[in-house]
C-alpha cells in the first residue's frame, strides 16, 4: 500500500486522500442511521408477504435499507432534462413511498402528486415531507384518476415488479396521460444488476460482483439490537423472483418478509407497453450512480 502511495502523483495523492475521506463520511453515516430504530415484537416468528410487509416498522426502516441521495438525484436529473417539465406539468409518481422522489421533483417547482398502495408508507411519506401532496392508492385501479389527467408519471425503483398484471398497469397509465404525456419507469438486467443493498456493500464506488465467479445474491447487515439479512432469488422459467428478508432481534424473535417479484425481461415489459400504445423515446443508464445494469426507459403517448 505503501509502495502504491509513494508511486503516485500529487493530484493522485490528493485523490486518494479524498476517497478515503468519502469512504469514512459513508461509513459513519450508514452506521449512525442503523442505530435509531428498535425492532420489538411480541411473536417469537413473524411472516409478512408483499402488502403486508409495508407496515409501520418496514416504513421507518426503509430508508436505511435502501435510500440513495445519489441515485434519487441523478433519475431526477435525468428526468428533468429528457422531459422538460415546466410549471403546467403535472406529475404523479407511482409507488413513492417515503417521498423522496417526490420532493426531488418539488425542488424544481415542479407540481407533483406521490401515491403509494401503503398506509404506512404514505404515513412515512407526510411525516418526512408534510408540505407535499401523497395519497393512498392502487395503480393498478383504472378508475384511480380520470382519463388525461397528467403530464408525466414515473415509476421507478423496482415498483414495476410488484404488479403481476402490467398489461393492465401500462393501460392506466396511457389512459391518465394527456397525448404527448410521459411514463418513465426503472427496469433492470435481472440477470446481471447488484441486488445487495446499499448499506450492505463492501465497497462503496465498485460493485463487487465484477470481482466474484458466481453473483452474490445475499445481504447482512447489523443494527442496534438486532441482525438482518436478505437474498434475491430469480426463477426465468416462472419470471418470478422472490427477495427474502429476515430480521433476528436480541431474544430470538425472527420477523421474515418476501417480496414477490413479477419480473419478466426487459424486452417482454416494453412490449406490454408498446401493445397498449406507448413508444420508447429513450433510455437512461444508472451505472452513472452507479446502479450497474439498471435503467430509466422514457416512454411517451402519441400525441
Amino acid at each position: 500500500m505503501i509502495k502504491f502511495y509513494n508511486k503516485l502523483t500529487n493530484w493522485g495523492k490528493i485523490l486518494f486522500f479524498l476517497m478515503i475521506f468519502i469512504i469514512i463520511l459513508f461509513i459513519f453515516k450508514n452506521f449512525d442511521s442503523l442505530h435509531k430504530e428498535g425492532f420489538i415484537q411480541n411473536d417469537s416468528f413473524l411472516f409478512k408477504s408483499n402488502d403486508s410487509i409495508y407496515d409501520d416498522f418496514y416504513a421507518n426502516i426503509y430508508d436505511q435499507l435502501v435510500f440513495s441521495n445519489v441515485k434519487d438525484n441523478y433519475e431526477i436529473g435525468e428526468i428533468v432534462n429528457k422531459t422538460k417539465p415546466t410549471s403546467e406539468s403535472i406529475i404523479l409518481d407511482i409507488g413513492c413511498g417515503t417521498g423522496h422522489h417526490v420532493a426531488e421533483l418539488k425542488a424544481y417547482n415542479l407540481n407533483v402528486m406521490g401515491i403509494d398502495n401503503s398506509d404506512a408508507m404514505i404515513k412515512k411519506a407526510k411525516d418526512n415531507y408534510p408540505q407535499y401532496n401523497f395519497v393512498k392508492g392502487d395503480a393498478i385501479n383504472a378508475n384511480l384518476f380520470h382519463y388525461n389527467s397528467f403530464t408525466h408519471i414515473t415509476c421507478l425503483y423496482f415498483t414495476i415488479y410488484y404488479f403481476k398484471n402490467k398489461t393492465q398497469f401500462f393501460t392506466n397509465c396511457f389512459n391518465w396521460l394527456m397525448p404527448g404525456g410521459w411514463l418513465i419507469i426503472h427496469l433492470v438486467n435481472r440477470d446481471m444488476f447488484d441486488p445487495i443493498l446499499p448499506p450492505a456493500q463492501p465497497l462503496l464506488l465498485v460493485s463487487p460482483q465484477r470481482y466474484a465467479k458466481k453473483r452474490i445474491t445475499n445481504s447482512k447487515i447489523v443494527f442496534d439490537g438486532f441482525d438482518y439479512h436478505a437474498n434475491f432469488n430469480l426463477n426465468k422459467n416462472n419470471n418470478i423472483a422472490t427477495f427474502t428478508e429476515k430480521f433476528n432481534n436480541i431474544n430470538n424473535k425472527v420477523r421474515k418478509n418476501e417480496h414477490t417479484f413479477y419480473m419478466e425481461s426487459q424486452k417482454q415489459i416494453l412490449s406490454y407497453a408498446q401493445n397498449c400504445g406507448f413508444i420508447i423515446q429513450a433510455k437512461s443508464d444508472l451505472i452513472h450512480c452507479g446502479y450497474e445494469y439498471q435503467y430509466l426507459y422514457f416512454l411517451s403517448k402519441p400525441e
